[in-house]
């Protein structure tokens, strides 16, 4: 089984509109909604790839009652912390006509003390019954910037492996942790850094300080141009299949619920990560984000490129 961890769920919503700008008002040409979060996309795909999955997190209110009645639509299995606040709307903004991609995200309700002890408690349980527990996006308002660490280190002592998907000083502080993989973009990776990692080697270098901080596999998303990666077998480039890119958002959350699901089904880490590109192909491709299906994969997974570097 995999856990995913949300703590900053969200209902997304994903407008249509042509010609999209500032100033203006605009006709939305189609609408969808559905529980969002990024460990909830994580979710969405770990069942489209046929592998058990329960989502669990933070929700509340009403965004959060619907939330829950879009995952049980979408057959989801949720175990969830009901909280005081409420949860948020997120709002993404797709122009066709202009290929642009505007994205609005609330900050969301505010975490207190025995909400957060309340959802540690809820993974423990979880994460016994798991071979895989994912962690993924921003920390909700009023938890403490090691509140990843403190999750991670929970999963660990109960024997599952821990991804963890964020950024800022929830990613550095839950690296002190040592999960099994992380995955920041290029953006997050130079904010973590300190300064730009411009060309291959200084990624290669910054791979090489995430493995030396106990990471076992250290990710570094380039977007449409694939990831590079790193073990203590090498570095490796992926390059990813061709595909018709309409939506990136839940890209990255495609590509950790399939490499969960590579390592959850013991796969080596060269053919987990072929599967975590493939499912993001495949979510590039759609207009919902983190939508993957199943059909797509195995003809996506073989025309991805890994090599060593």
């Amino acid at each position: 089984m995999i856990t995913t961890v949300t703590v900053n769920t969200a209902i997304d919503k994903t407008y249509i509109v042509e010609n999209f700008g500032l100033n203006g008002v605009f006709r939305v040409q189609r609408v969808m909604a559905q529980a969002g979060g990024k460990g909830l996309n994580v979710a969405r795909v770990v069942k489209a790839l046929g592998e058990e999955v329960v989502a669990t997190g933070f929700i509340g209110g009403y965004n959060g009652m619907f939330i829950k009645e879009c995952l049980v639509a979408e057959g989801l299995n949720g175990d969830f912390v009901t909280i005081g606040g409420e949860s948020r709307i997120c709002l993404n903004v797709l122009d066709p006509a202009g290929r642009s991609q505007t994205e609005l995200l609330e900050p969301g309700p505010e975490i207190t003390a025995q909400e957060a002890e309340k959802l540690k408690e809820k993974v423990r349980s979880l994460a016994r019954l798991s071979q895989v527990v994912t962690l993924s996006g921003s920390l909700a308002r009023g938890l403490p910037p090691d509140y990843y660490a403190q999750i991670i280190k929970i999963v660990h002592r109960e024997g599952a492996k821990v991804i963890l998907d964020s950024s800022g000083e929830a990613l550095k502080e839950g690296l002190k942790a040592g999960p099994y993989m992380v995955k920041p973009n290029l953006q997050e990776a130079e904010s973590l850094a300190g300064k730009r990692l411009a060309d291959e080697e200084a990624r290669k270098e910054f791979l090489r300080g995430l493995l030396g901080a106990g990471v076992k596999v250290a990710v570094l998303s380039l977007g449409e141009a694939g990831a590079l990666f790193g073990t203590v077998g090498g570095f490796f480039r992926v390059v990813p299949p061709g595909v018709q890119t309409v939506n990136t958002v839940g890209c990255g959350d495609a590509f950790v619920a399939g490499f969960a699901v590579g390592l959850a089904r013991g796969q080596g880490i060269k053919q987990a990560v072929r599967l975590g590109t493939a499912a993001a192909a495949a979510s590039a491709a759609s207009w919902k984000a983190g939508e993957c299906r199943r059909e797509q994969i195995p003809e996506l997974e073989l025309n991805v490129q890994v090599f060593e570097v």
